[in-house]
């Protein structure tokens, strides 16, 4: 059948471009005669960028650039290969570890989000949301304790809630919505076996662990401890519904006689660990109780060692954690050390806890060789009782900074201390049952200011908070095994919840406080303003 001629109309609107009627064309391409596989090579080579667009081409390539092993490859390139050795045979090495450790861990269909999370961490990229939880932060504290003193708020996150407490509103749980789901009074005071009334005094440590319910099948909950200036200690356990809307109260600990505030404690049922402001460490364990009508899994606990440093003056940071394949439960308490020669250095002191025989074993590792000279006479583990060791002035040399720490965080295996010159070193403490030891520190630089406060987890991700207020910063302290830890960098995040507020006013109207909590996911901040204490949330999802 032969072709009509083009009419003089239609032949003039081609002569000047003018369209006609739409022409179709063939969808049909190469890319749809290729198999998934081979999408998912193709898909493999490209940048997270690239793979959210492909994401809008149709369904198929939408399941497609979500696949994990597509997104876990991105990671790995991303995150991991910059890290490693450049020798091939220790290369090879860590490569092998890295992807037996992801097997093990990480479930295979969360590589984008984890992606996504480690990217907006490097860049900083986050949602900043602000949540008002007191009046203006010039109340005082009652001056039973000593009066005078600025209140405090300390702040912990987990599982996806923010935990406050103080002496005027209590212990509070908010979801990070902003909206308050659970409070709970404080105790106040204690009758002591004489009939004297004895303060707690105000809340001085907190700690959150999350631990199976003995009475609900074993059901996950979190164990709330708070500790107080007047040496005292409180339990408390949330519900098993996962929404944390009420609190129960589990145990009390009756303040001490000498009024020594908690500075810092652990928990990891049955023991229990408490640091005291004079640098003495109390480890207690629960009893099960026999009763499991009453709502109480916890009987009493029982001071089984008392541990008291006579040279340990600076900042203690504790830990615990259980044994993979065991019952048995290590505190650890990392220190800092006065050398003559060169200022400070860094030890940890490991004691290993068992249910039935308690303290069996007591390690100290020092971040430097044996060989080094030490501060004093040096005192054998064999002259001390076994149950009551101290921190020993073993095993200290050469220390990288003459700065002494301005604190300290420990979470197996990282080690981190901040210093008052504006900088960060990082430690790796390795742990088996033949070695404990601290590898030499790295130093960190990206603080403009003195450093106030430091916390790593054990994933290798940590925040800081400077000591004028207006700076805080995360970091990626995630080393591989045979890899390089010379890529450690850090981000400063916004001060103010407006992107567009000048740098001047957020400075003059907000200041950060120096407690703080953080997860995989979110950064919570207590913030100080003048129309009131509230908390700032980075959320990195």
């Amino acid at each position: 059948m032969t072709k009509r001629k083009l009419s003089s109309t239609e032949d003039h609107r081609q002569a000047i471009g003018v369209p006609g009627k739409r022409q179709h064309f063939a969808t049909s391409s190469s890319f749809s005669k290729l198999s998934d596989e081979a999408l998912l090579l193709i898909f493999s080579y490209l940048s997270s960028g690239d793979l959210t667009a492909c994401a809008s081409v149709s369904k198929t390539w939408n399941t497609l650039s979500s696949d994990s092993l597509v997104w876990k490859q991105l990671f790995y390139s991303h995150f991991v290969e910059p890290r490693l050795p450049k020798k091939l045979y220790f290369r090879r090495q860590a490569e092998d570890l890295w992807f037996r450790r992801t097997r093990e861990q990480e479930p295979d269909n969360h590589w984008k989000s984890l992606y996504r999370l480690r990217y907006n961490w490097h860049r900083g990229r986050c949602s900043i949301g602000r949540i008002n939880v007191s009046s203006p932060p010039s109340d005082k504290r009652s001056g039973s304790l000593g009066g005078g003193h600025e209140q405090s708020m300390m702040i912990r996150f987990r599982g996806r809630s923010i935990f406050t407490v103080d002496e005027v509103f209590g212990l509070r749980a908010w979801d990070a919505g902003g909206a308050l789901t659970a409070t709970v009074a404080i105790p106040r005071t204690y009758l002591d076996e004489h009939g004297q009334e004895i303060a707690y005094g105000a809340p001085s440590a907190l700690h959150i662990h999350t631990q199976d319910n003995i009475l609900c099948d074993g059901q996950s909950e979190l164990a709330i401890i708070v500790g107080f200036t007047g040496g005292g200690y409180a339990l408390y356990t949330t519900g098993v519904d996962c929404k944390y809307s009420s609190f129960d109260l589990r145990y009390t600990h009756s303040p001490a006689s000498h009024h020594l505030a908690v500075t810092s404690i652990v928990y990891e049922y049955p023991f229990l660990v408490t640091l005291a402001r004079d640098q003495r460490m109390n480890i207690y364990q629960f009893q099960q109780s026999d009763d499991q009508d009453d709502n109480k899994f916890l009987d009493d606990a029982s001071l089984i060692s008392s541990l008291k440093s006579q040279t340990i003056h600076g900042p203690i940071s504790l830990s615990i954690r259980k044994a993979a394949q065991s019952e048995r439960v290590f505190v650890t308490a990392a220190y800092s050390h006065p050398f003559l020669a060169s200022g400070w250095t860094v030890g940890i002191q490991e004691i290993e806890l068992d249910p039935v025989h308690g303290v069996v074993n007591i390690r100290t590792a020092s971040s430097l060789p044996k060989e080094s000279p030490i501060i004093g006479s040096s005192r054998s583990l064999q002259s001390r009782k076994p149950h009551s060791p101290a921190l020993y002035e073993l095993d200290f040399g050469f220390n990288e900074t003459l700065s002494p720490p301005t604190s300290l965080s420990y979470s197996h295996p990282f080690l981190l201390s901040s210093h008052a010159d504006n900088t960060l070193i990082s430690y790796t403490v390795k742990s088996t049952d033949l070695e404990l030891s601290v590898s030499e520190g790295k130093r960190l630089w990206g603080h403009s200011s003195g450093i106030a406060r430091v916390e790593v987890k054990d994933r290798g991700k940590a925040v800081s908070v400077s000591s004028n207020g207006y700076e805080i910063r995360v970091w990626d302290l995630e080393l591989y095994r045979f890899g390089r830890d010379d890529s450690v960098e850090s981000v400063k995040l916004r001060i103010g919840e407006d992107k567009a507020s000048p740098p001047e006013e957020e400075i003059e109207g907000a200041r950060l406080g120096k407690f703080f909590g953080f997860d995989d996911e979110k950064v919570v901040v207590e913030q100080e303003k003048k129309q009131g204490r509230a908390i700032l949330v980075y959320d990195f999802t």
